[in-house]
C-alpha cells in the first residue's frame, strides 16, 4: 500500500566541508599517537615543507568552485587552533558558516543566521581539529591516530590513519607511500559517505598546498565538487571579527501587526497546507515541512511563472533520492484572506517535480513545499484543533501558552527531541511536520533493536522523491514524548537501505500523527519546542480499515495499491481499479478527509458499495471494514 508521500527532498544544497592543507605546529613528542602512525605523520610533515609548514599560523584562501553544472567562488579563512570561516556563491546559491572559537553559526543566502548545535556543532569542531592540526598536538588534542595498515588503488599505494576528533565523526586519511602527502578523505557523514582528492600540490612561502579538491558523495555522482585554489595569503593576520556570527539581515515584512502573523492553514491528508504567492503571482497551494530543507517549487509551476532556474543536484528523500535545480524568488508572500500574512524577499529555492508525486495522493495539484529557509525564521505556532499558522518575531516573543517546553536541538535543519517506546527504546528523533505518521524509525535504529523480528506487522510501501520505499507498519505498547505519553502508537519500521530513512545519527522521524495530538510551537531560537495537549491527544491510531490506497489524477479515481488480507483484498478489488461511485456518491466529488472518515477511520465492521470500472467493465463491489493492527 502507497502511503501519502511525506518527504520532500533533503539538502537540496550541502557543500562538504574541504580538507585544507592547514596546520598547526607540531611538538616533538607524541606519546599518545600510535607507535605506527607516527613515523606516517614524520613523513607527511617533511613532504609538507618541513620547519616552514611548522610556522603556519593563519591560512586564507580564493578559490574557484565548480559544482551542479554551475560555477561559482569560494572564499576561506582559518587560523590555528580553532577558528574559520567559509563563504561561497555559485549560481543564485550563497552561504556561510563560521566558528570563533566558541560558536558555531551558519548564514543562508537571505541573511539568516543560525546557531549550530548537537551533532551539528560537533562535526564542525571535529572538521577543525583536523584542519588546525588538532591531531598533532602531544595528546592529539583529545582525539586518536590510529594506524589502519596499507591500501592501493588505481592510483597507487597508501599508508592509511583513522583520525578520531574529540567530538564529532572519525575521518580515514590516505597518505601517498611514495611522496607523503596527503592524497584522500574519507568521511562519513550520517547515511552519506563524502570523499575528498586532494591534488596538484604547489609550493607557497615554503610549505605545500593542494590546489584542487574534488568532494564527492558516494552514490550522487551529480553532486560532485571541485575547488581549485585561485590566490592564498599565508601567515596574514586576521581579526578576530572576521569569525564571528554576523547580525540578521531583516528581510520579513509582517503585513498587519508587526512581530506577528495569524494564517489560516487546511489540513489535508495529514499535512499542513498553506497559500502562498510567489512575485505577486496568485495564491497557489502550499506544504508546510519542517523537514524540507528549503522551500521548494514544483518544476512545471516555475516554469509556468517564468522563473529562470540554474543547474542540477541529487538529494535525499525517505528512501531514495531525487534531483534538483536552483532559483531565488524576489519575494514570497504568505497571506490570509483578511490581509494578515508576512512576506519575505530573496527567498533561495530548490525546483524540482513536486507535484508528479504528491498531487495524486492528495488530490490536489501542489505548487511546492515552505520549507526551512522560511520556517526558521519565526517562532511557528501550529494550533490543529483551529487550522491556525501563528508566526512570531523571535525576538519579541514570549511563549504564554499552558504546554510544556521540550529541550530541542537542530539535525542541519530539522528540529530534534527525545522520545522512548516501550519504555525501553530511546532516541532523538526528528520533527517533521510533513510527515503523515506516528512514528518512522530508521532501518539502522530497527536493526540495532532486532524490531522487525520481536514486532509482527504489515508491509507497505510509501512514495518519496526519487522513489518507491518499503516500511512495516507495527503497532506498538507505548509513546512517551516529554511529560506526555499514550499507548498502542501506530510505529513505521524502515526497511530502506538509501536515503534519509537509512540515518544512523537519528532514531527516527516524528509525524502528524502525534504532531496533531497538540498545539505545538517551535521556536528555532532558543531551541525550545511547546507541546499543548488538544482534542486529538487522546485518541487511539487507526491503520487504514479498508487496506487500499486511491489516488486521483484529474477525475479519475484509482485503486494506488492493495495490503495482502485486506478488506479490499477480501473484496475482489485489485490495483489499477477505477472507483465511480463511494455509498452511490460521486468518488470525484470527494476529497480526502471524506475517504478517510468513511473507509480508512471509518466503523469496524460496516460495509460500504464501490462501484468500479475494470477493463472497460462496470462492477459494484461490497467492501466491509475492519482492523489490520
Amino acid at each position: 500500500m502507497r502511503r501519502p508521500v511525506r518527504r520532500p527532498l533533503r539538502g537540496a544544497l550541502a557543500l562538504v566541508a574541504l580538507v585544507l592543507p592547514f596546520l598547526s605546529a607540531v611538538p616533538a613528542a607524541r606519546a599518545a599517537m600510535d607507535p605506527d602512525a607516527g613515523p606516517v605523520v614524520e613523513r607527511y610533515v617533511r613532504a609538507m615543507g618541513g620547519p616552514a609548514f611548522l610556522e603556519l599560523h593563519s591560512l586564507h584562501t580564493r578559490a574557484t568552485l565548480r559544482a551542479f553544472g554551475m560555477t561559482g567562488q569560494l572564499e576561506s579563512w582559518t587560523v590555528r587552533p580553532d577558528r574559520s570561516l567559509s563563504r561561497f556563491q555559485i549560481g543564485p546559491m550563497k552561504m556561510s558558516t563560521g566558528y570563533d572559537g566558541t560558536t558555531g553559526w551558519r548564514a543562508d543566502g537571505g541573511g539568516k543566521v543560525l546557531r549550530l548545535d548537537g551533532r551539528d556543532l560537533d562535526e564542525m569542531k571535529g572538521g577543525l581539529w583536523i584542519e588546525s592540526g588538532g591531531w598533532l598536538l602531544p595528546d592529539q588534542g583529545g582525539g586518536r591516530v590510529i594506524w589502519v595498515g596499507e591500501e592501493a588503488d588505481s592510483a597507487g599505494r597508501y599508508a592509511v590513519l583513522d583520525l578520531a576528533p574529540p567530538v564529532g565523526r572519525a575521518r580515514r586519511l590516505y597518505f601517498d607511500r611514495g611522496s607523503g602527502l596527503l592524497m584522500k578523505e574519507v568521511a562519513k557523514n550520517d547515511q552519506q559517505t563524502v570523499i575528498n582528492r586532494l591534488s596538484d600540490y604547489r609550493t607557497v612561502a615554503g610549505t605545500k598546498l593542494a590546489y584542487c579538491t574534488t568532494t564527492e558523495i558516494v552514490g550522487q555522482p551529480m553532486n560532485t565538487i571541485q575547488v581549485t585554489l585561485d590566490s592564498v595569503w599565508v601567515g596574514e593576520e586576521i581579526a578576530a571579527a572576521t569569525f564571528r556570527a554576523p547580525d540578521d539581515v531583516a528581510v520579513v515584512r509582517y503585513l498587519k501587526t508587526p512581530g506577528v502573523a495569524h494564517l489560516p492553514f487546511e489540513y489535508r491528508a495529514r499535512h499542513v497546507w498553506l497559500r502562498a504567492s510567489v512575485n505577486d503571482g496568485p495564491p497557489e497551494d502550499f506544504v508546510f515541512d519542517t523537514g524540507a530543507s528549503m522551500t521548494v517549487l514544483d518544476s512545471a509551476y516555475a516554469a509556468r511563472i517564468g522563473l529562470a532556474v540554474e543547474g542540477r543536484q541529487q538529494g535525499q528523500g525517505a528512501g531514495a533520492t531525487g534531483g534538483a535545480s536552483f532559483a531565488v524568488l524576489p519575494k514570497l508572500r504568505v497571506q490570509s484572506a483578511d490581509g494578515d500574512g508576512i512576506e519575505l524577499k530573496d527567498v533561495q529555492v530548490g525546483v524540482l517535480n513536486v507535484n508528479p508525486v504528491l498531487a495524486p495522493y492528495f488530490w490536489r495539484d501542489c505548487a511546492g513545499v515552505i520549507g526551512f529557509d522560511f520556517i526558521s525564521r519565526f517562532v511557528d505556532e501550529l494550533d490543529f484543533d483551529h487550522g491556525q499558522l501563528t508566526l512570531y518575531d523571535p525576538a519579541t516573543f514570549h511563549y504564554a501558552g499552558a504546554g510544556q517546553a521540550l529541550p530541542m536541538t537542530l539535525a542541519n535543519h530539522t528540529p530534534v527531541v527525545r522520545m522512548k517506546l516501550d519504555d525501553a527504546f530511546e532516541g532523538d528523533f526528528r520533527v517533521d511536520v510533513g510527515s503523515s505518521s506516528t512514528v518512522d524509525l530508521h532501518t539502522p535504529f530497527v536493526k540495532q533493536h532486532d524490531l522487525m523480528r520481536r514486532t509482527p506487522g504489515v508491509d507497505v510501501s510509501g512514495g518519496g522523491f526519487g522513489g518507491m520505499f518499503t516500511t512495516r507498519m507495527v503497532r506498538m505498547k507505548k509513546l512517551a514524548v516529554g511529560p506526555y505519553a499514550w499507548t498502542d502508537p501506530l510505529v513505521s519500521l524502515a526497511e530502506a537501505t538509501a536515503g534519509a530513512f537509512t540515518s544512523e545519527d537519528y532514531a527516527g522521524n516524528i509525524g502528524n500523527r502525534i504532531l496533531e495530538r497538540f498545539k505545538v510551537t517551535i521556536d528555532y531560537e532558543r531551541r525550545q519546542l511547546w507541546l499543548e495537549p488538544g482534542a486529538r491527544y487522546a485518541r487511539r491510531d487507526v491503520m487504514t480499515r479498508t487496506g487500499m490506497q486511491l489516488t486521483r489524477v484529474a477525475d479519475t479515481v484509482r485503486v494506488a495499491a492493495v495490503l495482502p488480507g485486506s478488506a479490499a483484498e477480501k473484496a475482489g478489488l485489485r490495483e489499477g481499479d477505477v472507483v465511480t461511485t463511494l455509498d452511490g456518491r460521486a468518488v470525484a466529488g470527494l476529497g480526502p478527509a471524506d475517504i478517510t472518515a468513511i473507509l480508512d477511520e471509518g466503523v469496524e465492521g460496516s460495509s460500504h458499495a464501490l462501484d468500479i470500472v475494470r477493463e472497460g467493465k462496470a462492477k459494484r463491489v461490497k467492501l466491509k471494514l475492519r482492523e489490520m493492527l
